[in-house]
């Protein structure tokens, strides 16, 4: 019997909510960089930061609360709708601010909203070992 049991792995979960918090440091540097510019450049930068980030941080929340090979069906539910309401939170933050926030660096925000995204993908890759070809 104790052979048996070296035979099981024991695969440590990557951390990703690290992707969320340096996705959300990447927001508040980019913010403070365009501060040096002007004020609607930084605040249309955060909001930019923000769109991407929050709905990431409940995606990886959503996604990653299930592990296990028993558990398949439910991680493979988890991550549909955890993707779901990613896009949904983000399309609805999108709206939120372009009817509430006045003025707006429309170029800024579509800006920071891409580059914290990539920030993030970048980020996953480092966790996961995943190398581009």
């Amino acid at each position: 019997m104790s052979g048996n049991r070296k035979l099981v792995a024991h695969i440590k979960a990557p951390p990703v909510y690290l992707v969320s918090v340096v996705q959300l440091a990447s927001t508040i540097l980019l913010a403070a960089i365009f501060l040096l510019s002007d004020k609607i450049s930084a605040y249309s930068a955060l909001s930019g930061g923000l769109i991407c980030a929050i709905p990431n941080m409940y995606f990886v929340r959503k996604a990653f609360q299930y592990a296990g090979a028993r558990a398949a069906a439910l991680i493979v539910q988890s991550f549909f709708k955890g993707q779901l309401w990613k896009m949904f939170l983000t399309a609805v933050l999108f709206v939120l601010v372009f009817m509430k926030v006045k003025p707006l660096n429309e170029f800024v925000l579509f800006a920071t909203f891409v580059l914290v995204h990539l920030i993030g993908v970048i980020t996953a890759a480092k966790i996961t070992g995943i190398k581009a070809q």
